[in-house]
């Protein structure tokens, strides 16, 4: 269902032209390649504008659902910091939600609409994703993709969590109370070719995984399940100018996506 190499092609795109930040050539040229790509599949991509520079842009296409108001959103943020191409961080994000849309358009009706959104703004505090759930139904919930290319045979932690995995092969599945039952949910759809290490994050903790694009949707009450490789805890390229595509597992990549997508189809219904 999800092909490893059409996200290596993505990915190859969107860190050709540098990185994806201000008024760098990689912001334009990843913007029309995003945009190519969704509409590419036949489906009519909408610009969420939340500022006056030439990077405050969100795209945003869907699959409208039958019966509900309430969408499924699938999300990445398509920006970087300056001075790395973001291989990892996030065009293997960005890579997923495309390849997702195309294994996701031919499917019935939902009954809830599916959603797909490229954020920006996720590096310069939540800009994208701010300005979009403004816009969004209370009980809309989200899956945001940050950082799903990298395996290691190693793998460090944040000092709170007793007896945590040592080798860099699952995916991190990052709740708060209120989004558990979505850990659980892509826990089973990733069962069995995919390892997973679902997290409900304690109170005193939270700060820790307060640094991605679902923080939007938890500051306002909706559920939303961030899905990371865990960024500097297993990447050392993290924010780097190394964070390049060939230091990614594509094949992780596409078993994320894959269970991303059968996440989506049953949340949606």
């Amino acid at each position: 269902m999800i092909s490893a190499d059409r996200l290596r092609d993505h990915v190859a795109a969107l860190v050709a032209h540098g990185p994806r930040c201000g008024d760098l050539p990689g912001v334009p040229a990843a913007l029309r390649y995003i945009t190519d790509e969704l509409s590419g599949l036949g489906l009519v991509v909408r610009v969420e504008r939340y500022g006056s520079e030439l990077h405050d842009v969100n795209l945003v296409a869907e699959i409208e659902g039958g019966t509900s108001d309430d969408a499924v959103e699938l999300a990445a943020h398509w920006d970087t910091v300056e001075g790395t191409p973001g291989a990892d961080d996030n065009a293997s994000g960005v890579a997923g939600v495309l390849e997702a849309a195309r294994a996701l358009r031919d499917r019935d009706l939902p009954a809830r609409t599916i959603r797909f959104c490229l954020f920006g703004g996720e590096e310069d505090g939540f800009q994208g994703s701010t300005a979009h759930v403004r816009q969004i139904t209370p009980d809309t919930e989200s899956i945001v993709f940050e950082m799903i290319g990298r395996t290691s045979p190693t793998q460090s932690a944040p000092s709170f969590l007793l007896d945590p995995p040592t080798v860099g092969d699952f995916i991190a599945l990052i709740a708060n109370p209120a989004s558990a039952g979505l850990a659980d949910l892509f826990a089973s759809a990733a069962t069995p070719h995919l390892p997973t290490f679902p997290l409900v994050m304690p109170t005193e903790a939270m700060e820790v995984v307060l640094r991605s694009d679902h923080v939007p949707y938890w500051s306002t009450g909706r559920r939303s399940l961030l899905v990371t490789d865990t960024a500097e805890f297993r990447n050392p390229d993290y924010h780097a100018d190394t964070d390049t595509l060939d230091r990614l597992d594509l094949d992780f990549a596409a078993r994320v996506t894959a269970a991303a997508v059968r996440t989506v189809i049953r949340l949606a219904g």
